[in-house]
């Protein structure tokens, strides 16, 4: 028997919490979860979308980081393969906590050249995992630099100001967009407040709304309507670099 995984519990525990107070704030009744439940398969799929992105960001990062020690290494004289121990120490000063998605790829990288594996292959199968761009490419140059000969510093001098732009461009929209986020999740807050402060100081006033089946389906309605409004608000914000 397979058991989900720690991220899976946490998203799944969190979703389950966010339905309950749905269900009590719209319904009055936990029993009403059961209904909302098929909503945690949507919200573990938008949870994971986030934290995708999320990764995303600090692999591109990290990316720039480690190409950045990758070209200072071939400044001084170093070769490919000699570089990466000396990056590992380096990523591992930069990252004392551990939380590095590339410093464990360097411990499998050096295993992978004492196995006498190529560096190219090497280099391939780690942009290949993550799927990203600048690392796809850069793997790529060095293949074709390894067959044709290059100048490996001027590649990389170049690969680590496009992610250096990429980032920039990328920091300068989350800037402008910060402010428009938080209005976005303020007014998304604003009807589940508005419908607590009422039961709390004047409960009778929702009481047609919990106790008839009228206002069963206008709570229903409502709560749709809120969800839909809250995707569009969503997708508005949603920006790709």
């Amino acid at each position: 028997m397979r058991f989900p995984d720690k991220d899976t519990m946490v998203i799944m525990g969190s979703g389950s919490i966010l339905l309950l107070v749905i269900a009590m704030v719209f319904y009055d009744h936990p029993a009403a979860w059961l209904v909302l439940s098929p909503y945690l398969y949507v919200w573990n799929q938008k949870q994971r979308k986030r934290r995708e992105e999320e990764k995303k960001v600090r692999l591109r990062q990290e990316s720039k980081e480690f190409l950045q020690s990758l070209m200072n290494c071939l400044s001084a004289g170093y070769s490919i393969e000699r570089s990466i121990p000396v990056i590992q120490k380096e990523m591992m000063l930069m990252y004392p906590n551990g939380k590095s998605i590339i410093l464990p790829e360097l411990i499998i990288m050096e295993r992978k050249l004492r196995m006498n594996q190529s560096m190219e292959e090497i280099f391939e199968e780690f942009a290949q995992k993550y799927e990203n761009e600048d690392l796809i490419q850069f793997a790529f140059i060095l293949k074709t630099a390894k067959k044709k000969g290059g100048n490996l510093i001027q590649v990389l001098e170049k690969t680590v100001d496009t992610i250096a732009r990429k980032n920039q461009v990328e920091e300068e929209i989350r800037t402008i967009l910060s402010g428009r986020i938080l209005e976005k999740n303020i007014m998304k807050a604003v009807p589940f407040l508005l419908i607590c402060y009422l039961r709390i100081f004047n409960p009778a006033y929702l009481e047609i709304m919990y106790e008839t089946m009228a206002g069963r389906i206008c709570m229903t309605i409502s709560l749709i309507t809120m969800a839909a409004a809250g995707r569009l608000a969503d997708r508005i914000v949603e920006i790709g670099v």
